[in-house]
């Protein structure tokens, strides 16, 4: 494995989120300017607000590295120099990592902010050194990251302290590691954009995406996983921007005076035993626990996609044991600021090959591999108001320090999670799902209640269709005369046949159908048949 990884190209972001501080461009006695970029950059800058800049930066970049000695990410020194139309600012002695442990040195980062109107900065002219050593604790050079940054630019607001827009790629990323099962990793290209969309009402959309390209990691083995694409998509939906910063900071400052006392006052921790946590005072409790249910409000949607492309392995000697064309992830929230929402998951995949030679030996089980498959799961209903305020009163208890007191919260929010989801039950939904192989596929989809009270925490039904079961129980027969897991499997393709109602599909085509339905009590039925007894 790495111990350098791209994380590094994480920490210039990060960088560029402090870049216009905090509150400089209110404080500075400042000028009217226009709101465009480019006609902000014919408009001289008042040097005056370099130093409120500088101090901004400071700070929010001490917020966001945390106490010194639980802190990841340091610096040295920062300077922010005023130019004709814009400021030109330097963060100093970059580093991942304590020096006296390992580490790694991004060094400096320049970039300049340019005035933007009356409420924010463009900022643009990122540079940084080519090549970021990784460290041990004794000074030894243990790996690298190199980038090269291609092109940088991005618009920040001062009033709602947030970047509303990001463009930044990035080429000719290699990441090595010198270790006795070091290894190599590059990637062709990597991308990160931010966009904001003013709804109104303090309201904005954003989106934000990551793209790496041409990636191959090769392993101490001479291997390699290559990757033609890698990307990801955030999007948060009516999100109102000036109060989740703000939550966010709050969250962030709490945490770190949590850290901080932790660290400063150890021989305070009381026995393990005792359950407690001197760190946490009742009144940061409180403070948290209203911020857990304000967090509802903040948004009506948030989801998360991740999606992969041309994934494949190579052993050292140019075999192909394995690749898949696509394979995706998706997680997504939505109706946050209503009364009830609704949680979407999402796995598929497509173009699956794996050549493994126990599979080769017997050619069923390459025409079973499922090469495509897809797993959709909405979960609706949610009362996410009633959690999040439940959650929130209970959370001053739930960290207290005495055990019984935090054991007696917990019990009790459980007990008001199964009465709220025995009033207003949610409701689970299954489709459209499947899997598909050369001889057989399946299709899946069904609803269920979530209640409590219920054996398996669910009842509904599955309608289950499977298509080229005859092929397959034909195939499975032939291979189980060689083979014990093949007459496995025809032991499980002959049930799925006994209980299956065999129909005409729409194209003609034969399909075995399976509803299988759970009671409150457990009883699971197939097609009417209980399998309580079988």
């Amino acid at each position: 494995m790495l111990r350098t990884n791209l994380a590094a190209g994480g920490v210039v972001a990060l960088l560029f989120l402090s870049a216009c501080g905090d509150d400089a461009k209110d404080q500075a006695s400042g000028q009217n300017a226009e709101s465009s970029a480019v006609e902000t950059a014919a408009v001289k800058i008042d040097p005056a607000e370099a130093p409120l800049i500088q101090k901004s930066i400071e700070e929010y970049l001490a917020l966001m590295e945390g106490p010194a000695e639980q802190r990841v990410l340091h610096h040295d020194a920062i300077k922010v120099t005023p130019e004709e139309n814009a400021f030109a600012v330097s963060v100093d002695g970059v580093r991942v990592g304590a020096k006296e442990a390992e580490h790694m040195e991004i060094g400096t980062i320049t970039y300049r902010l340019t005035p933007q109107g009356s409420d924010g900065y463009i900022v643009s002219d990122l540079a940084h050194a080519p090549r970021f050593p990784n460290r041990d604790s004794a000074g030894k050079e243990t790996g690298s990251l190199s980038l090269k940054t291609t092109s940088f630019t991005g618009e920040w607001s001062s009033s709602l302290q947030s970047l509303l827009s990001l463009n930044w790629q990035a080429a000719d990323i290699v990441a090595t590691d010198s270790g006795e099962r070091g290894g190599d990793m590059r990637a062709s290209s990597l991308t990160v954009t931010v966009a904001s969309d003013d709804k109104g009402g303090g309201l904005f959309d954003q989106t934000g995406t990551v793209e790496l390209a041409g990636l191959v990691a090769k392993d101490e083995t001479g291997g390699s996983l290559g990757l033609d694409k890698l990307s990801g998509r955030f999007g948060l939906g009516k999100v109102k921007l000036k109060e989740y910063v703000e939550k966010t900071r709050e969250l962030q400052t709490l945490t770190a005076a949590l850290a901080d006392q932790a660290t400063a006052a150890p021989d305070t921790a009381p026995d393990a035993a005792s359950g407690g946590n001197p760190t946490l005072t009742p009144e940061q409790a409180a403070r948290m626990g209203e911020l857990i249910k304000g967090m509802g409000a903040i948004m009506a949607s948030i989801d998360y996609d991740v999606e992969i492309g041309g994934a494949s392995f190579k052993e050292a000697d140019g075999s192909e044991p394995f690749r898949l064309g696509n394979g995706r992830f998706q997680l997504g929230m939505s109706g946050l600021d209503g009364e009830k929402a609704s949680l979407n998951f999402g796995l598929g995949h497509d173009g699956l090959v794996i050549r493994d030679p126990d599979i080769a030996a017997t050619p069923l089980f390459e025409k079973l591999l499922p090469g495509k498959g897809e797993l959709a799961l909405t979960l609706s209903d949610v009362p996410t108001k009633e959690l999040w305020s439940l959650i929130g009163d209970q959370f001053p208890a739930l960290v207290a320090g005495d055990q019984n007191q935090a054991e007696a919260a917990m019990n009790v929010m459980f007990i008001a999670m199964g009465q709220l989801l025995q009033q207003a039950p949610m409701k689970l939904k299954m489709g459209p799902s499947g899997l598909s192989a050369e001889v057989l596929q399946v299709g899946a989809a069904g609803t269920f209640d979530v209640l409590p009270e219920a054996v398996f925490g669910l009842v509904g039904a599955l309608d289950v269709d499977v298509f080229g079961l005859d092929g397959a129980m034909q195939m499975a027969t032939e291979a189980a005369q060689t083979s014990a897991d093949a007459a496995q499997i025809v032991g499980g393709l002959a049930m799925i046949q006994s209980l299956a109602k065999r129909e005409a599909d729409s194209d003609g085509k034969p399909v075995d159908r399976l509803k299988i339905e759970v009671d409150a009590t457990g009883d699971t039925k197939v097609n009417g048949v209980s399998l309580s007894g079988m």
